[in-house]
């Protein structure tokens, strides 16, 4: 079973992350020129995105008020990179998070760009800052990649038969859809009854650029996944 390859879509980001226009951030971080006001940058409407004030979202769709815009998804220029077909082809998937209390909504639309509006809400809470969506691409990763090799004769001790041992943080540094779920504060067998189970990594955000530190994740069931249902999605935020 270790030895199990996954196909992904692999997420990387823009260099520049934004926050609201209407916000102050201390000087200090803002000396690398890599956080930006959200009015200077241009952010195409549609374009895939995490976080941050700006959303473009369908006509008359409702911005929950418990929860903050965590992502964004044009399936358009996503689903090309997915092999297994599970992905619409076509529309937007819109994620919004309460990362303490580990709820959220998850809304697909079958809309074109120019059908969306763009919606303001600058903040100072999670997800206050914005990254675009640079590159999409089909990757894969094995399961193989969250052991390790044993440091010491303590830790020799307990490596199971294969004699390496469950490495906690392997796999926060991705940012994909699919694959192996990845949580910094559940053990190996939790970690593995997901990925054996019938759950599918919709979004996870790491720590490539996108995050400094922590893991956002959302699952769905594969059969909610084929039938577009995104009523029963599960989110965690995982950070040691």
């Amino acid at each position: 079973m270790i030895q199990q390859t996954f196909d992904i879509i692999e997420l990387r980001p823009g260099t520049k992350h934004y926050y609201g226009d209407s916000l102050e951030m201390p000087d200090i971080l803002l000396e690398d020129g890599l956080l930006v006001k959200a009015g200077t940058i241009d952010i195409p409407i549609g374009h895939s995105r995490y976080g941050g004030p700006i959303a473009d979202l369908p006509k008359d769709f409702e911005y929950p008020k418990d929860l903050r815009f965590a992502a964004q998804l044009d399936l358009k220029k996503i689903a090309p990179h997915d092999p297994s077909g599970l992905l619409p082809k076509t529309g937007h998937l819109f994620f919004f998070a309460d990362i303490i209390k580990d709820k959220g909504m998850v809304v697909y639309a079958d809309v074109e760009n120019d059908e969306l509006v763009r919606v303001v809400k600058d903040h100072e809470d999670h997800f206050f800052e914005g990254v675009l969506i640079k590159e999409v691409f089909a990757a894969t990763e094995k399961l193989s990649s969250r052991y390790r090799q044993p440091e010491d004769d303590y830790e020799e001790d307990d490596a199971n038969e294969d004699g390496v041992l469950w490495d906690y943080f392997q796999g926060s540094e991705t940012s994909k859809i699919f694959g192996i779920f990845t949580h910094c504060q559940l053990h190996e067998e939790e970690i593995l009854e997901i990925v054996n189970s019938n759950k599918v990594v919709l979004l996870q955000i790491g720590e490539n650029g996108f995050n400094e530190e922590g893991v956002f994740s959302v699952l769905i069931e594969e059969e909610d996944l084929k039938e577009l249902n995104f009523n029963n999605c599960s989110f965690y935020w995982g950070q040691s």
